[in-house]
């Protein structure tokens, strides 16, 4: 770092952060589809029954949306196969985000990128949000919060409700599949086919007309959603096989979060 050239670098790259920032998660967010709670337990509720051939998956997603809305936190992470995807607005190309949610605003994420203008040279961020406001580091002083210009993401393109809608509603011909163990959970297996237009929450310039394959996993005893894939482009740039892998956890238990 040291010669005042790299300083300057740097400092430009954080003056862009800070000016061109504003909701871009996720896609936490999406949370695209977050935590899905399905139907009632064993033989009873919607979805019904402890077999394949008894349940109604479309009864299990509709309700899903509809419990979803009492949660009151959670855990997520989001990476992409080992591909990446872009945060537009900051010019990075985003690898992984983890953070928590408190509905129904506030965020603490950390986000491990590249920045696309200075080389693919890999960057570490942090951002919080709460209420209308929003923050997130230099990312070259992690000790320096910047404030986003545009708000707390949680109040714009990352909003929970309308990621767990567009994903099941979106979904064609869903399916269930089969039963997985995902964290020693037993759980169900939910396939079908989204329109990538309906993908915003994950990308804010997401083309209609590509086929993304969505696969949802949800407890069986508990009926809350531990796993989503969405798995193909979202724009003509990206590869035709990325994947989109978002794990949720620690529902209902999560730490405060509180400004910087």
């Amino acid at each position: 770092m040291g010669d005042e050239h790299s300083r300057n670098g740097h400092n430009a790259a954080a003056m862009q952060v800070k000016s061109r920032a504003r909701s871009w998660l996720l896609g936490v967010a999406l949370v695209g589809g977050l935590a899905v709670a399905a139907c009632g337990g064993e033989g009873d509720g919607d979805g019904g029954g402890d077999d394949i051939e008894s349940l109604d998956v479309q009864a299990l997603l509709d309700t899903a949306v509809i419990q979803f809305t009492e949660l009151e936190s959670f855990h997520f992470a989001l990476d992409f196969g080992g591909d990446t995807s872009p945060l537009e607005q900051l010019s990075i190309e985003m690898e992984n985000i983890e953070g928590d949610v408190i509905i129904p605003d506030k965020l603490n994420a950390k986000v491990q990128a590249k920045v696309t203008q200075m080389g693919g040279i890999n960057v570490n961020v942090s951002l919080i949000g709460v209420g209308e406001e929003a923050w997130v580091t230099n990312p070259f002083d992690p000790s320096i919060w910047l404030e986003l210009e545009s708000g707390n993401p949680l109040n714009g393109l990352f909003n929970p409700s309308d990621g767990v809608a567009a994903v099941i509603r979106g979904a064609a011909n869903p399916t269930v599949t089969g039963e997985d163990v995902i964290e020693g959970v037993a759980t169900w297996k939910v396939e079908g086919t989204i329109d990538s237009g309906d993908l915003t929450a994950f990308l804010d310039s997401a083309e209609p007309g590509h086929p993304v394959a969505g696969t949802i996993w949800i407890g069986k005893d508990d009926n809350i959603i531990y796993r989503i894939h969405l798995l193909g482009q979202l724009t003509t740039e990206e590869p035709v096989d990325i994947l989109r892998n978002l794990t949720f956890s620690s529902f209902n238990d999560v730490e405060p979060i509180e400004p910087p």
